[in-house]
């Protein structure tokens, strides 16, 4: 089966969704299947895609509109077998849905995100989205297969375009389990990782003030990675604290050994869906300590684990939790070690759903 694969950014270019392609790209592959991978040329970053159009990055967060190439977008539809197109909210994904229903060519068109128009960006770009979110993304909805990778997706989803969606659990990469690690030493410093885009959403500065927290009866180290437009406001922060540290946005294996150096890891978003960098690390073992947004109170199933996933937005709770995974460390390691395991078996049928889906569009 010929499987084309569609979405405005792949890797290297750095994201959750990108990783998400790349993960389906392989196990598409496994199933073999022959996949191919249609993207917006990016200088420098499209080297993953087997054919690119040009595009426009509008407003600050870059929405790619593409402004030529359809001849080469309808060429990739009707050679496929199956579309499987990602980001609702992104032309070129949108339109090779369209397409593939012009062709008799079946479409999954995969949410990523609440399916409500993002709230950054200029007005402008904003009122552009929410326009093509009413006029164009809703009407192809209902002609094609739509679905999300979380459950407060499906729900967001339904809500804004009125349409059944299916959920596909977020397919994990095939990641060895975490070493086991022992607690801080006496005297040694709690190590503490944050992993995610520096914006308002992902709320960083949250874990700077839940450190200045825990910081008054425990010594702690944090270390961010990622980059955004919080980036130098977090820069002057970590100019007056120096337990604070900032990587930059690094290579996905780099980050995953981040993760597991650390005793814990910190998640802090007010708004989210998957929540990638909690899910990934969870699932290998790692402790994480996340606020309750999107998917996550599902991933915190034990009921020795709920009091690690807090409410946002209150850095005393994320610091009494962080504190309370430092207590008995080796028993919340194991704990978080058996729970790893229930999510690694729960998303490895993340392959054989997807090719029902794909069926069940035919």
């Amino acid at each position: 089966m010929r499987i084309l694969l569609v979405s405005s950014f792949v890797v290297p270019h750095a994201g959750g969704v990108e990783q998400f392609v790349q993960t389906v790209r392989e196990l598409l592959a496994a199933r073999e299947c022959e996949v191919r991978l249609l993207a917006c040329r990016l200088p420098g970053e499209d080297a993953t895609a087997d054919a690119v159009v040009p595009a426009r990055y509008l407003g600050p967060g870059g929405w790619p509109l593409p402004v030529a190439g359809w001849g080469t977008v309808r060429r990739e539809v009707a050679r496929a077998d199956a579309v499987v197109a990602n980001v609702a909210l992104q032309p070129l994904s949108v339109a090779a849905v369209a397409l593939a229903r012009r062709h008799g060519v079946p479409g999954l068109l995969v949410v990523h995100g609440s399916g409500q128009p993002r709230r950054h960006g200029s007005h402008a770009v904003r009122a552009l989205r929410s326009l093509f979110m009413r006029t164009v993304t809703r009407p192809v909805m209902r002609r094609c297969v739509p679905v999300s990778v979380s459950v407060a997706g499906v729900e967001g989803a339904e809500r804004a375009y009125g349409v059944r969606v299916r959920y596909l659990p977020y397919p994990l990469a095939d990641l060895p389990a975490a070493e086991p690690r022992a607690g801080p030493a006496s005297g040694e410093p709690l190590r503490l990782a944050w992993v995610g885009r520096l914006a308002p959403e992902k709320d960083p500065l949250l874990a700077v003030r839940a450190l200045d927290h825990l910081r008054e009866g425990r010594d702690a180290t944090l270390d961010v990675y990622g980059g955004g437009p919080l980036q130098p406001e977090l820069a002057r922060l970590a100019g007056t604290r120096p337990w604070l540290t900032l990587h930059g946005s690094r290579p996905w294996p780099e980050v995953l050994a981040a993760q597991e150096r650390a005793h814990a890891c910190l998640s802090t978003s007010r708004w989210d869906n998957v929540q990638v960098a909690v899910l990934e690390a969870l699932a290998r073992g790692v402790p994480v300590i996340a606020t309750r947004v999107g998917d996550a109170p599902r991933y915190y199933a034990r009921p020795d684990l709920e009091r690690f996933c807090v409410p946002p937005g209150d850095p005393a709770a994320l610091a009494e939790a962080t504190a309370a995974v430092a207590d008995g460390y080796d028993d919340h390691r194991r704990a978080f070690a058996s729970n790893g395991a229930r999510l690694r078996a729960l998303h490895s049928e993340s392959g054989r759903i997807l090719m029902e889906l794909i069926a069940d569009a035919r």
